[in-house]
């Protein structure tokens, strides 16, 4: 059977776009990151979740001394506020890159084809200062320059070994992947977990939270997640 590992986080758009791969055929071989992240409950419920789709037994790797390595931004520094409006405090750098590296080293090592994340369009739309990509390190761009790499990081050299996936390479929005992912897990998508921060339900003031009920009214789905405060759009 084919497989894919897939990096999850316990948000929507990387548990749902993994269930997607799940529908083609894929056995689902999840890997699960502890950061040092504030939002480290993403962690529990990508476990949880993961368990409920019949994905294969996750692997998680507590790392979460790594925030050691991100200070001044917004996902690992305590001293950081997390805010209601993109600010490039929240990138934390190639987090994808690194996250990346280990998850086609599992791959490589159980014989897996393809590696999947849940970037989106919307996270490489162009900053109105720089024009560049919001979250850089989500760009297709990325992800296949990484594929070259690999064909040259391990044996056979220079043959392509792994194709890495996301929303954004198919060409999605956070909206249109929802629907996509919500055709397949129902009203399991409201179990996923998107605040930057931990606490019994979604803040509903933080960045992620405000993109998360933007994309289920987008994508024309009832946003039953419960908030702590009501998302403003």
């Amino acid at each position: 059977m084919k497989s894919a590992v897939s990096i999850v986080s316990g948000g929507p758009d990387s548990i749902g776009y993994a269930a997607q791969w799940k529908a083609r055929g894929y056995s689902i071989f999840p890997i699960v990151f502890n950061y040092g992240q504030k939002g480290a409950k993403e962690v529990q419920v990508a476990l949880k979740l993961c368990a409920k789709l019949g994905f294969e037994k996750p692997i998680m790797l507590d790392m979460s001394s790594l925030r050691e390595l991100w200070p001044g931004t917004q996902l690992t520094d305590s001293a950081v506020k997390v805010e209601a409006e993109y600010r490039p405090t929240v990138v934390v750098p190639i987090r994808n890159v690194v996250f990346l590296s280990l998850a086609s080293a599992y791959a490589l090592t159980i014989g897996a084809s393809v590696v999947t994340y849940g970037a989106h369009l919307d996270d490489v739309a162009p900053r109105e200062d720089t024009g560049e990509p919001l979250y850089p390190d989500c760009h297709v761009d990325v992800a296949t320059a990484f594929e070259k790499v690999l064909e040259l990081a391990h044996f056979p050299v220079g043959i392509k070994k792994l194709e890495i996936w996301s929303p954004a390479r198919e060409g999605l929005t956070k909206a249109q992947n929802l629907k996509r992912s919500y055709e397949i897990l129902g009203d399991i998508i409201y179990e996923t977990w998107s605040c930057y921060l931990s606490q019994d339900v979604h803040c509903g003031r933080c960045e992620s939270c405000i993109n998360r009920h933007k994309a289920f009214i987008e994508a024309g789905i009832p946003d039953k997640t419960p908030y702590k405060h009501p998302p403003e759009i």
